[in-house]
């Protein structure tokens, strides 16, 4: 199980990435998410920095720094951090997976099968799939 929880630590680690580098480079999220700050209302930088940064640097950063403690901690995954390392995982894989649900609704209600949408949902589920390793494991093991 081990190794599904450094598979978990990747993606994990790609999650917080992207926040922490939309938190630098605030125009990067605003291109990414093909958004733009109105520029006739000062500010707008900051929604990019707090949500797409904060938000995702914090909540992929926080399961990150628990699970490298539980695994390099000396009761490793056998003592009580597994469960909570799951439990916080699965908060991260439930964003990733509800964007891809959302952006599939978006899709198909407004009929924007581009290859931007498309290729995004296979990010999301993916890297889904990758933090929620451990999870997925224990649901079919």
């Amino acid at each position: 199980m081990s190794i599904l929880m450094w598979i978990s630590a990747l993606g994990l680690a790609i999650g917080a990435g992207m926040g922490l580098y939309a938190m630098i480079r605030p125009s990067w999220a605003s291109w990414l998410v093909r958004l733009k700050a109105d520029e006739a209302r000062p500010g707008g930088y900051a929604e990019f920095r707090g949500t797409y940064g904060g938000l995702f640097f914090f909540s992929h950063a926080m399961p990150l720094a628990f699970l490298a403690t539980v695994l390099t901690g000396p009761e490793g995954l056998d003592g009580f951090g597994a469960p909570v390392v799951m439990l916080m995982t699965s908060v991260c894989v439930a964003m990733w997976w509800g964007t891809a649900v959302g952006r599939v609704i978006s899709i198909i209600a407004d009929r924007q099968g581009l290859p931007f949408n498309l290729a995004s949902v296979g990010f999301e589920v993916g890297l889904g799939l990758l933090i929620g390793a451990p999870l997925l494991a224990e649901l079919v093991l």
